[in-house]
């Protein structure tokens, strides 16, 4: 069977409007227009947790101070089966979501993954306690980029940072 080739033109052409639904926004009276894809974002801080030897079994606080309002999420490892729902639950919903990863591995594989704080907060203190035991404290002062998925001029406007924090 032949192989088919097309021009590389062609192809780009094909590619793009396969892949963007977009719409018309108008840029000036003159009838120019601008096509903006729907491609959607989420904004706010993701902090990537960094541990040194793993998630040992045991209870575990997060308690956050988001630009000085308190948020505690509490949980343990190992992590209730997948299908039971979350293992950490947090005073606050939706002000802060953290990651478990592993439910469906064996114990010892069980941890937690990056920590989503969908707003934007300036300033961020972490406490992470496993028992009684402190193993992370700090601040965390995000930079924020805002982006434009979609294009310039285009809807909507992300604005998110990334944090990393290593756990010994």
């Amino acid at each position: 069977m032949p192989l088919l080739r097309a021009p590389v033109p062609v192809l780009v052409g094909l590619l793009l409007s396969a892949c963007s639904k977009g719409q018309v926004e108008p840029t000036d009276p003159g009838g120019g227009g601008k096509v903006c894809t729907e491609i959607g974002c989420i904004g706010g801080l993701r902090i990537e947790l960094q541990p040194n030897a793993g998630w040992p079994a045991g209870d575990y606080t997060f308690a956050f101070a988001l630009d000085g309002v308190p948020v505690t999420c509490k949980g343990a490892l190992p992590l209730r089966a997948c299908d039971a729902g979350p293992s950490l639950t947090c005073d606050v919903p939706d002000r802060v979501q953290i990651g478990e990863s592993g439910c469906a591995l064996p114990p010892e594989q069980h941890g937690f993954a990056d920590i989503q704080i969908p707003s934007s907060p300036a300033a961020v203190e972490l406490k992470i306690q496993r028992g009684e035991e402190t193993i992370y404290a700090g601040n965390i002062a995000p930079t924020y980029v805002e982006t434009r998925p979609n294009g310039p001029g285009c809807e909507p406007v992300c604005r998110g940072a990334t944090a990393q924090v290593a756990i010994p």
